[in-house]
């Protein structure tokens, strides 16, 4: 994935929070995303899709629950540009809090 694409797939907050978590806890299911970021289990599966879609994440069954984790090679592809966003997304206010 080219690093524009990356960064249009990223600058939706949720997803960028998302996708944040998986970096903090290395594998999340569906319901500690809605715990963490206190989100609609809808609203988190319809992200985790466009994120597994677009080859960011992927996700390993767990009887009848999935874990989803960052694809390595994902990472090691766009680690400056994940490090970058993060630094970038800091320092910017959330639109939650305006």
């Amino acid at each position: 994935m080219d690093q524009f694409r990356v960064i249009k797939l990223l600058s939706d907050e949720t997803r960028f929070q998302m996708f944040m978590k998986l970096m903090d806890y290395d594998e999340l299911y569906v319901t500690e995303f809605v715990d963490l970021l206190h989100l609609k289990q809808a609203n988190a599966s319809k992200h985790l899709k466009k994120l597994r879609e677009s080859d960011v994440i992927e996700g390993k069954r767990d009887k009848n629950i999935v874990r989803y984790h960052i694809k390595e090679d994902f990472l090691e592809n766009n680690l400056l540009l994940i490090k970058y966003l993060s630094n970038i997304f800091q320092k910017t206010p959330s639109s939650s809090t305006m």
